[in-house]
């Protein structure tokens, strides 16, 4: 597997130039059509399939480039507001159909968008030019339980808990069939550096992985970001997923658990290597000292008052259940829980470094903006005809 990996690393390396510089990100629509058309360039070499449907009805498609005995499986949108893997996908499909030498022993298969329903949600900015202020009025990001790359079936009180998307049983069911060699699930985050999650140690990886993110001029960081706080270190910024037992479930109901397994659990039963990349969007100059512990302390009051008034937006809205309340509220019960990390952490006496300020930093901006444009755009497009409470 390290040769296979190291070969498809140098046979890439030469091919980052030819990546446009600039070009908008597709929307969903535009990217199948994209990866039809190169399906329909070339019907001894490509195939385009439906291998199964969103809760909406809205197609899953995939595009299988070669039949080398390796497969590799490349999923784009593993989360409707990381819209990056859809260009990635775009330029990569186009790329490998052109190229024979990186079909090389090798097929590759091409999942667009997981989760086609909340891509449609975020269609407003996804595709525009770079703007915060529209990227987080529009912006939607589903719960937890709702998420298909999470919620992969768990054993749970003496039994088996499954959550039900077709999406994910989709994608399952093409793992299964594939028994990929590799799963590439292309995510993305608005701010801080780049990182990355394997599903288990390869020898030499984690090295080339960092000096992938240095040849594009996004070095990794010192410090684990609050995704993968307390999971095991690989290198620089490569961290491995820790098996579902390790993680924690939130059972905020106390009647089902609020994610399940991931794709990278399910895959492991293959003995796939399922290799996680996160890129940010926005890059900042703002660097931070070393400062006290109870610079986090006062971070933490912060956030807490932020949800408190996000809290009161899905109030004065009124009860009703959409998927913008539920997310709303499941990241609230996310920022619940970094907060009480960071007040544990503010208890320890040693300085927090200026890169795990910046993080903390990112954590909340991005935590209530996200909750303040769900609890709003849940007040007024899930119920139509209402006015945003003020």
């Amino acid at each position: 597997m390290a040769d296979f990996l190291s070969g498809l690393d140098d046979a890439l390396a030469g091919y980052a130039e030819l990546v446009p510089a600039g070009e908008l990100v597709p929307s969903v629509e535009a990217l199948t059509g994209r990866l039809r058309e190169v399906a329909r360039r070339a019907p001894g070499l490509c195939r385009m399939r439906r291998i199964g449907s969103s809760r909406q009805g809205r197609a899953l498609d995939v595009l299988s480039v070669g039949a080398g005995r390796r497969p590799v499986l490349v999923v784009g949108g593993p989360h409707p507001n990381e819209p990056v893997g859809y260009a990635t996908i775009a330029f990569l499909a186009e790329l490998v159909a052109n190229r024979p030498e990186l079909r090389d022993g090798m097929s590759w298969h091409f999942l667009p968008c997981v989760d086609p329903d909340g891509a449609a949600l975020n269609e407003k900015w996804t595709s525009a030019p770079l703007d915060l202020h529209t990227e987080h009025r529009h912006f939607f990001r589903p719960a937890l339980a709702e998420q298909p790359e999470w919620t992969f079936p768990i054993p749970w009180r003496g039994g088996v808990h499954r959550f039900g998307l077709p999406e994910q049983q989709a994608l399952a069911d093409l793992v299964d069939e594939l028994e990929p060699a590799a799963v590439v699930s292309l995510h993305n985050a608005e701010f801080g550096e780049p990182f990355f999650i394997l599903s288990r140690d390869v020898p030499g990886l984690a090295a080339r992985l960092a000096a992938v993110a240095a040849r594009s001029g996004l070095p990794v960081g010192e410090a684990a970001p609050s995704d993968v706080a307390g999971w095991p270190v690989l290198g620089a910024g490569v961290y491995r997923m820790p098996p579902i037992e390790e993680l924690v479930i939130r059972d905020h109901d106390r009647q089902a658990p609020t994610y399940g397994a991931h794709l990278t659990h399910h895959a492991a039963r293959h003995g796939s290597l399922t290799l996680l990349p996160e890129v940010p969007r926005w890059h900042t100059a703002t660097r931070f000292h070393d400062s006290p512990p109870t610079t986090l302390t006062a971070l933490a009051r912060a956030l807490t008052g932020e949800s408190e008034e996000v809290q009161r937006l899905l109030e004065q809205a009124g009860p009703h259940d959409d998927s913008f309340a539920r997310a709303a509220a499941d990241t609230l019960a996310v920022a619940d829980s970094v907060t009480h990390a960071w007040l544990r952490r503010a208890e320890d006496t040693t300085p927090v470094t200026g890169v795990e300020l910046a993080e903390a930093h990112y954590a909340r901006v991005v935590l209530t903006l996200r909750s303040t444009a769900m609890a709003l755009r849940s007040a007024t497009e899930a119920q139509p005809g209402r006015a945003a409470p003020h």
